[in-house]
């Protein structure tokens, strides 16, 4: 085989995987992850609709409220003072742990959405969202508790990867929020509102 021929191939093989791998995270919490995803249909404009209500509700109960995202700032802003012993590490703990619980919420009813061809890619956007973004918080936690943990998938210091995994999540937030716009004036479904 030549090298061309390997490299197409080898980009063809990496799609059907990426492809494939998509197809067992959308519709189900991570336990269920390698059962076969239910099928994926064509709604009418009312499912779409519909859809989208439960859809909105869904973030809605995960999304931080102005205090909590006020909160968080104001914790994000003190750096490391609020891993050490005192009041400010307890709120903080109180607030992370709300946080990885609405999330892991919001994945677990994700997956009770139904898989609508239409909204697919919004639906499969949040629901690697909310999966995301609760292990982010849920490693904060760890680091709380200790700043010396190690990721057990890459034996790195965990503390040292997560500003960078807060970035991604927040670029992630920003391309799905582009892409339910797109979706929702494509079906002519009112804009998201907190």
């Amino acid at each position: 085989m030549t090298t061309a021929k390997a490299a197409k191939l080898s980009i063809k093989l990496a799609v059907v995987a990426l492809v494939a791998g998509f197809g067992f995270n959308v519709n189900c919490p991570a336990s269920c992850a390698g059962q076969i995803a239910p099928q994926v249909k064509q709604a009418t404009p009312a499912e779409i609709k519909q859809w989208f209500v439960t859809y909105d509700q869904i973030r809605r109960q995960a999304q931080m409220t102005p205090q909590e995202r006020q909160q968080a700032d104001n914790l994000m802003s003190k750096g490391l003072s609020v891993l050490m012993p005192g009041e400010e590490k307890i709120v903080a703990q109180a607030l992370l742990t709300k946080l990885v619980n609405k999330y892991t919420t919001a994945v677990t009813s994700m997956g009770q959405l139904p898989l609508y061809a239409q909204t697919l890619p919004v639906h499969r956007g949040y629901f690697q969202y909310f999966t995301s973004a609760g292990q982010l918080f849920s490693d904060y936690l760890k680091v709380q508790n200790d700043l010396f943990i190690v990721d057990q998938s890459t034996g790195q210091p965990l503390l040292s990867s997560l500003m960078q995994r807060k970035q991604q999540l927040a670029d992630l937030d920003t391309q799905i929020k582009q892409l339910d716009k797109q979706v929702r004036a494509q079906f002519g479904v009112p804009s998201y509102q907190y």
